[in-house]
């Protein structure tokens, strides 16, 4: 006896297994196509290396890059640095696409944007000072006093020269009215000591150890106050009206002894528009990390910011100043964050098409169950016509015998439990027809319904 029932179960269960396998199979596959089809827009994963050029190593930019390396490196990247000449050399590397250089650090004002359209910007950074020191011999009240003097600008490539040289001609002060050196502060410095030169300028923080060297020999050279600061910021957005304060350099010894008024670009965070947005916000907070506690100049929290930008501000740096990092990036480790990010637009064609699936889903199962006993309605239907105008005796035993068979077979189909009422219903009908089919074969219906054997 357990044999057949066994058989049937097996029946059931390969049915069952391979219909569910059909159903949902093919659902499955549906959702595997459009999240191929959604990944083939998706961003790929930022590479694991970036590259930044900066200017040399006795500057501040080499230094903040070395900050950005180890931030770099906590969170499982590489930024390797490379040394330049300065801002301007800076410039002419990033915008070559073949130089491998993803980002750089450069003075502000010192390009056009629309000479540059694969550059963007990520902020300001910090104010940068523009010192010009003289011999104490001079007295110049504006730049145009300058003429016919050795005044060291700036080393070549560097943001210092390009800029120095726009304040000078817009004074009148050029190669053809004076003796203009390209020199940096590393050679220049010892040079205005010894008498070599009468003026230097600088472009470096309140305590750079060329500024500091500088003030402190006021008995031989003095920081120039601009007096018409004003005048330079206004004409020349790029820059900032600055004050340092008297002692700003060293309180103790009141250095300097006066209030000091300076011009000062801004130091830009500038990048390729193609490097990948995950690198982008990683420079970001980067920069928060290493420029945000301000300093002489600035209050915390004002660096970096998306103001007096060299470049348009990239999509991700707008959204940083606006709203601070993405979510994710708040909460979870930065490779995590990266790609939870890229798995929510995964999501999309996800949650878009498990809806509609789940709602389809259970009524085609449903139905396949209920096909496999609804097909044997055509049958019965035909049979039944034939039997309702049937007279003939041995043509109504041969269609009990066809409905004995279907009997047979209803009530060997396989469904889930849940749908055995339709099985029933089923044989419930055939025996209605048997039993007018038994009246016309003359077979005695017992008092049940049912016919004798």
């Amino acid at each position: 006896m357990r044999n057949p029932y066994i058989k049937q179960l097996v029946a059931f269960l390969r049915s069952h297994v391979l219909m569910s396998f059909l159903i949902y199979g093919a659902a499955a596959g549906l959702l595997a196509l459009a999240l191929w089809v959604t990944f083939q827009f998706v961003k790929p994963l930022p590479p694991n290396k970036v590259t930044m050029v900066t200017g040399g190593e006795s500057g501040a930019y080499y230094a903040f890059a070395l900050r950005y390396a180890e931030f770099f490196k906590q969170h499982g990247f590489e930024l390797e640095v490379r040394t330049s000449n300065g801002s301007m050399d800076n410039l002419s590397i990033i915008d070559d696409p073949d130089s491998g250089v993803q980002a750089a650090f450069m003075q502000g004002g010192i390009a056009a944007p629309e000479d540059h359209p694969d550059l963007e910007s990520l902020g300001s950074l910090y104010y940068e000072p523009v010192w010009l020191f003289t011999a104490r011999r001079l007295k110049p009240k504006t730049l145009a006093d300058l003429k016919g003097r050795k005044i060291a600008v700036g080393a070549e490539g560097s943001g210092t020269s390009h800029l120095v040289r726009q304040l000078l001609d817009a004074n009148g002060v050029n190669d053809e009215t004076a003796d203009l050196l390209p020199q940096g502060s590393a050679q220049a410095v010892p040079e205005l000591f010894d008498g070599g030169i009468d003026a230097l300028f600088v472009i470096a923080g309140v305590n750079s150890k060329d500024v500091r060297t500088l003030c402190e020999a006021y008995k031989n050279v003095t920081p120039y106050s601009f007096a018409r600061a004003e005048t330079y910021a206004r004409t020349r957005h790029f820059l900032a009206k600055l004050t340092l304060p008297r002692g700003g350099v060293d309180l103790m010894r009141d250095l300097p002894a006066q209030d000091v008024t300076l011009l000062a670009p801004t130091a830009n965070l500038v990048v390729r528009e193609d490097l990948h947005p995950a690198l982008k916000y990683l420079f970001l907070l980067a920069a928060q990390e290493a420029h945000d506690k301000g300093d002489m100049f600035a209050r915390t929290g004002q660096f970096p910011n998306g103001e007096a930008v060299l470049f348009p501000l990239s999509d991700e740096a707008v959204n940083f100043y606006k709203s601070g990092p993405p979510l994710l990036m708040r909460y979870l480790p930065f490779q995590a964050a990266i790609t939870v990010e890229r798995l929510k637009i995964l999501l999309i064609p996800l949650l878009t098409l498990l809806f509609p699936l789940f709602k389809i889903t259970p009524p085609a199962y449903r139905w396949q169950i209920r096909r496999r006993i609804f097909k044997w309605y055509k049958q019965l239907k035909k049979l039944d016509m034939e039997a309702f105008h049937l007279t003939d005796a041995d043509k109504a035993r041969e269609m009990l015998a066809k409905l004995e068979e279907m009997d047979r077979l209803v009530l060997e189909t396989s469904v889930p439990l849940s749908y055995t009422d339709y099985i029933y219903s089923l044989r419930l009908h055939i025996r209605m027809i048997r039993q007018r089919l038994e009246r016309i074969a003359g077979h005695e219906i017992q008092n049940t319904g049912h016919p004798t054997d």
